[in-house]
This record gives structure tokens, sequence and C-alpha cells, in this order.
């Protein structure tokens, strides 16, 4: 038999370490763009002496962030999964998380192709918030709140 605690505390932790995931996931966003930021006014060897690396390893990273997509508008995020993922970090409360997904300029979801896949990119459409609530970074109750409110 189980001890009385030990659901309530596995089920803390899964919380826990759902937040912690998704800090690290938008930290590593937030880095990569500000080192972009930081690369049109500031030299690799600049850069280098504020990270405390060295100006090849300054290279490598500015060629990583490159792939990085920039913030859309007043978001301070590149598509709706990252709200989700600001959410769930703890970086955004559920009503400003609610105005966003509301507010977001939605892409129309291309057509699947006969095998159900996507030929084109799913970046900034309804499949994004549906991911998030696959990825348990948002709960059913947001989603249908959304949804009511958003034309998709």
């Amino acid at each position: 038999m189980s001890h009385p605690l030990e659901r309530p505390y596995r089920d803390d932790l899964r919380a826990q370490l759902r937040r912690a995931r998704q800090r690290v996931e938008v930290d590593v966003l937030d880095y990569k763009r500000t080192l972009k930021a930081a690369a049109e006014c500031m030299t690799q060897r600049e850069m280098a002496q504020v990270l405390g690396m060295s100006q090849p390893a300054v290279a490598k990273a500015l060629q990583r962030a490159q792939e990085v997509p920039a913030v859309v508008g007043e978001f301070n995020s590149a598509g709706p999964y990252e709200i989700c993922q600001r959410y769930a970090a703890g970086f955004t409360e559920r009503a400003e998380l609610v105005r966003q997904l509301i507010d977001w300029p939605y892409k129309p979801t291309p057509w699947a192709n006969e095998y159900g896949e996507y030929e084109e990119s799913l970046d900034g459409t309804w499949e994004e918030v549906a991911d998030a609530l696959r990825h348990d970074l948002i709960d059913n109750a947001i989603y249908d709140e959304v949804l009511k409110n958003t034309v998709v």
C-alpha cells in the first residue's frame, strides 16, 4: 500500500519537472535571440569577454542562434506554442496566456497530403495550440476558452 502523501508529492514533482523543462526551453530561445541582438552592436570579441567564452565559441553560438525565429509583434513569442511554453514555465499568468492566444494572428492550417502529413509549416497555426495541449503545457479548460473566443 502506498503512503497517503505519495500521490500529491508525485503530482507536485511532475508539475515542477514540467515547469523546469519549459524554463530551460524558453531561456535557450531568449539567450539565442539576445545573442543575435548583441551581434548587431558588439563584436564577437566583446561578446566573448562578456560571456566568458572564446571568440570561436561565440561564433558557433551565433551560428546556432540563426535558426531561432523572431518574436511576432507585441507578443514575446514566435508562435502560439512558445506562448504556451512561457505559461508552463511560470513566466506568464493564465489571463495573459488566454489573451495572447485569442489575439494571435493565426495562419490557416495547410491541407494534409494523402498520408496525413503536412507539406507546409504549421508555424503560427492553431495546430501549435493543439500541440501545447497534447504536451500538457495548457489544460482543456484553457484550450476550450481560447477556442470559444478565437476565429481559426
